[in-house]
């Protein structure tokens, strides 16, 4: 059931608490579809990723955002037997510093499977990836079986790029991750990122992962900009590695709100 009670000692300056139909997710969400451009075959987001992205694997629930992956037969790789869901604020809503970003997500599990909440650069459309920049709230990569260490782990990280040609870039990126006890699908938790002049902070349920100075080097350039949101759930790629048999599907992931706050 949902839990919608909305902080009221800060300024709330943008929010989707999913609490109408699934037609009219687009008035804040761009939906990609498909298994992610890049040349033939398509590259799977860059990320050697499986699963064919589709609007129909989106749904709401009692005012919960479900993101669902499916198979249809033994999975493999960018052959329709696997479908899942993409979604981006691109050009529709971006955040800049001075913020904290709320979200209440109830996480999927399993072998291959890999969750995220995240955010990239607004200009990355024009000068790609890092140089964009990235901000990863939430990932998880998960394994089997559900009591398995990786699915009771959070993954939070910045990537940018370390020198100044967008073209030839220098990947670099800081981060941490966050052990915990029980698996991450068994309950709604809280994720957060604190946005602001100086610096990143993430946090998981009011404890922080991860806390980085934005005011020397690169990371001065890439991260004093606007930044869109995105959700999705791939299955396989180059970190998780593919599902395998005993991977279950459906795996789901549940969305209850975001919000943008005002620092």
């Amino acid at each position: 059931m949902s839990c919608k009670k909305v902080q009221k000692e800060s300024k709330l300056i943008w929010q989707d608490e999913f609490d109408y139909s699934i037609n009219q997710i687009t008035k804040n969400w761009n939906i990609q579809e498909g298994y992610g451009g890049g040349g033939y075959p398509d590259n799977g987001w860059g990320n050697d990723e499986w699963q064919n992205y589709t609007k129909d694997n989106l749904s709401i629930q009692n005012g919960v955002l479900v993101i669902t992956a499916n198979k249809t037969n033994n999975p493999s790789k960018r052959d329709g037997s696997i479908t899942s869901a993409r979604i981006t604020t691109e050009n529709k809503y971006s955040f800049n510093t001075g913020v904290r970003i709320e979200a209440r997500i109830k996480a999927p599990w399993g072998k291959g499977v890999w969750p995220a909440f995240w955010a990239l650069g607004h200009d990355y459309s024009t000068v790609g990836w890092p140089s964009s920049g990235e901000i990863d709230i939430l990932e998880i990569v998960g394994d089997n079986p559900k009591n398995n260490k990786k699915n009771q782990t959070i993954h939070s990280t910045a990537h940018w790029n370390d020198v100044s040609n967008s073209k030839n870039y220098k990947h670099a990126q800081y981060g941490k991750h966050k052990n915990l006890e029980t698996s991450l699908s068994d309950n709604f938790n809280i994720y957060e990122l604190f946005y602001t002049d100086s610096t990143i902070e993430t946090k998981f349920n009011g404890e922080s992962i991860f806390l980085m100075n934005t005011n020397s080097g690169a990371p001065q350039k890439h991260f004093h900009k606007p930044f869109f949101l995105l959700l999705n759930l791939a299955i396989g790629g180059h970190w998780p590695g593919g599902p395998t048999s005993e991977t279950v599907f459906p795996q789901k992931m549940f969305v209850d709100y975001i919000r943008v706050y005002k620092l």
